[in-house]
């Protein structure tokens, strides 16, 4: 029998510990779905940065766990992810430091996350408090902490190092000057989380321009694609006794990045579809009107990948389906379908100029008869 890597043993058996269970699961969790597209957001940077391979696991220890290989991790780094409504984290809901007493609380984020991080022996690991929201916390240096992105808990000032360490060293069982607090940091991400879901889709919708640029108007496809996936492997909360059980499980990892983009050449490509639309219907347009409602149509599309409901093209799309599927049951000429809905359009939004009524006609048009795919919306 082959032995199995110490590094792979520690992963497993950690995993079987319920004591190093950090994580409330994400039907207990308001913050989900924060949880969620932050980590389709971090896997876009890893992927950014040409990480050779990588492995997330949810709910694994914290609420997701970042591994260096899918197969032979050295290395983890464990995340806690706190959405936030208003305002800063201070120290005493991230530590338990008060004006009143430095010393830590051994029930706050930081000090449960310093456990979890000292569980590992054989893996380097580090610990990331995540949120939404900055942090109001006393500096070393004096510097604003509102301003920083990311902050080492070694930057604290002298007096929360110290009690700190004391602290962290008798959780550990190790002397306070053999704690390393720069084992742990805090981390603000720009998500708005009035919008996830759109503000994600802008983000991949960018990479993809990058990375697979016949793939970028897809982008919200592919969002959808990894937010369910996320969201199921999240669910699945049960011990696993092997790596590969546990990566087969609650595990999205390069190989799974790659398959989702490679599953997109099985989704109708819309804009495909709006472009093949327009050269239809103007066969009998001038030059100069073709070339505008190209244009517009590409604006149009990058304001509702960008904007979301609150691009200027927002409309009542129920009669304009309404036509759509009516034309096509009853096998209307797409020109005159197309002009139905111009009218309707001209109806609803008269401040529009006709190059863009045109575009968002087409747009209208087509996804009122392309097939039906997995969405947030239909999960």
């Amino acid at each position: 029998m082959e032995d199995i890597p110490k590094e792979i043993a520690e992963i497993e058996s950690i995993e079987v510990d319920d004591a190093h269970h950090d994580f409330g699961g994400p039907e207990n969790n308001q913050g989900g779905d924060f949880a969620h597209f932050w980590l389709i957001v971090r896997l876009l940077d890893v992927e950014t940065a040409g990480a050779h391979d990588y492995m997330f696991v949810c709910e694994y220890v914290q609420d997701v766990a970042e591994f260096d290989s899918s197969n032979a991790p050295t290395s983890v780094v464990l995340y806690q992810l706190k959405k936030k409504a208003g305002g800063y984290w201070g120290t005493a809901e991230l530590t338990g430091q008060t004006q009143k007493s430095k010393a830590p609380k051994p029930t706050k984020p930081l000090i449960k996350l310093y456990k979890s991080v000292q569980a590992f022996k054989e893996l380097q690991a580090r610990g990331a408090f995540v949120s939404n929201a900055k942090y109001s916390v006393p500096l070393r240096t004096m510097q604003h902490s509102t301003k920083a992105e990311q902050i080492s808990l070694a930057e604290l000032d002298d007096i929360h190092c110290d009690a700190l360490r004391v602290a962290l060293g008798g959780l550990a069982g190790i002397a306070p000057e053999a704690v390393d607090l720069d084992l742990l940091e805090m981390r603000t991400v720009s998500l708005s989380i009035d919008d996830l879901h759109r503000h994600t889709t802008g983000i991949m919708f960018s990479y993809l321009q990058q990375k697979a640029a016949d793939h970028a108007n897809q982008a919200a496809a592919l969002v959808d694609t990894i937010y369910l996936k996320l969201r199921s492997a999240a669910r699945k909360t049960n011990v696993s006794k092997t790596w590969a059980e546990l990566v087969e499980r609650r595990g999205f990892g390069k190989m799974a990045f790659k398959s989702a983009v490679q599953a997109l050449k099985t989704i109708p490509d819309a804009h495909q579809e709006h472009l093949r639309l327009l050269d239809k219907l103007a066969k009998d347009w001038s030059t100069p009107k073709t070339i505008k409602v190209r244009i517009a149509l590409a604006n149009l599309y990058r304001d509702k990948v960008l904007l979301g409901d609150g691009n200027p093209w927002h409309i009542d799309v129920a009669p304009i389906k309404a036509i759509c599927l009516a034309a096509m049951d009853q096998e209307h000429d797409d020109a005159a379908c197309f002009s139905v809905v111009v009218n309707e359009l001209q109806s609803q939004l008269p401040s529009l100029s006709a190059e863009d009524v045109s575009a968002l006609a087409i747009y209208e048009m087509i996804e009122s008869w392309m097939p039906t795919v997995p969405t947030l919306a239909s999960s």
